[in-house]
């Protein structure tokens, strides 16, 4: 039976857990049975146990300014037993639909495996987050264990948060109950984090962690003495409501046009959108009666791409436009997401 687990359900998926990421440390895994699982989701193919599970993380993600609480998919496992027998896929399906009826615009992660997620549309939005800088010549401070002053915390957030929101439209937004997590989750492998100082203000800060091999875990860095640079693709995205998302966005230019989005696991935005748009204002809606209308054609994974800003040669078909040329001068004039600031590894 699928279904989502009660709160004192969700300790059956730790055998599940154990088999599929056994790598993990039992520090971690006993920090994410007692952290993760307070407020997450969990969606289960469940009989006598659990054949095959997804765990939905919730994080704070800003949106243009708007911030929604959008889940983080992980832990995505099946039993060895009942592997490729689609278990997964009606999980997938299923979490996918469910967001779509609630209005969640979006759901993200980081995959082992990429081929595994594309035929479900998800697509790359954006490449890891690196600094490369000499910061030896600031003061370093050095934070251990899972206390730290509420006020020095809410610094640290405070640089975090307006570090990441100046050249990025999308991003993880922070708050203390964020923070008081990570350091859980830090210490889970005994790591810890470097704050660096100019004066009195915060220039980096970075996170490490490992039981047998110390790794970087994040590091960001104020834009005034390091470029960000980038690293391999690692996020992806699945729209879930197309018009959620989109009334998010703006134009530079008033623009009416009509979208066709394909879809064949949301049936419900497998439909016309008729977008109305300019400088400060979106209203995005269905149309049902389209006949003879001008279009323009996606399918839902290439539009993923090219409205995050992260593909700009994508397919999409222009229908019954007597020059194209308008089309496309419409579409430019949306402004795509300039930039993706996720960094959470669970």
């Amino acid at each position: 039976m699928i279904r989502y687990l009660e709160q004192e359900e969700k300790i059956l998926t730790k055998p599940l857990y154990q088999e599929a990421f056994f790598e993990d440390s039992a520090g971690f895994v006993k920090y994410y049975y007692s952290e993760k699982i307070k407020d997450n989701r969990i969606l289960a193919d469940i009989e006598e146990s659990v054949k095959s599970m997804i765990m939905l993380n919730p994080y704070t993600i800003s949106v243009f300014n708007k911030k929604y609480c959008l889940d983080y998919i992980v832990a995505v496992a099946t039993k060895k037993e009942y592997k490729r027998q689609g278990y997964m896929r009606r999980l997938l399906d299923k979490t996918l639909i469910d967001m779509n009826e609630i209005k969640v615009p979006f759901t993200y992660l980081i995959p082992a495996n990429k081929d595994y997620y594309l035929p479900f549309d998800f697509s790359f939005v954006a490449r890891k987050n690196e600094y490369n800088v000499d910061l030896s010549d600031y003061k370093k401070s050095v934070i251990n264990g899972v206390k730290l002053d509420i006020g020095a915390a809410e610094k640290i957030l405070d640089f975090i948060n307006t570090e990441v929101s100046k050249s990025n439209d999308v991003y993880t937004y922070r708050d203390i109950r964020y923070f008081e997590r990570e350091l859980k989750e830090i210490a889970s492998e005994n790591g810890f984090i470097n704050i660096y100082l100019d004066g009195d203000d915060i220039v980096a800060y970075e996170s490490f962690w490992g039981i047998e091999k110390v790794e970087l875990k994040e590091r960001i860095v104020a834009s005034d003495i390091a470029t960000r640079e980038y690293g391999k693709e690692n996020i992806m995205v699945r729209i879930t409501d197309v018009a959620e998302l989109l009334s998010n966005f703006r134009a530079g230019k008033n623009i009416d046009i009509i979208v066709k989005i394909n879809d064949n696991i949301i049936e419900s935005q497998n439909a016309f959108f008729r977008i109305e748009m300019g400088k400060d204002f979106a209203k995005i809606g269905k149309i049902v009666n389209t006949e003879g209308s001008a279009f323009v054609e996606f399918a839902i994974a290439d539009f993923t791409a090219w409205i995050f800003g992260y593909a700009g040669d994508v397919k999409y078909n222009i229908v019954n436009f007597a020059d194209k040329s308008i089309a496309k001068d419409s579409l430019d004039s949306i402004k795509k997401i300039g930039g993706i600031f996720i960094n959470e590894l669970v």
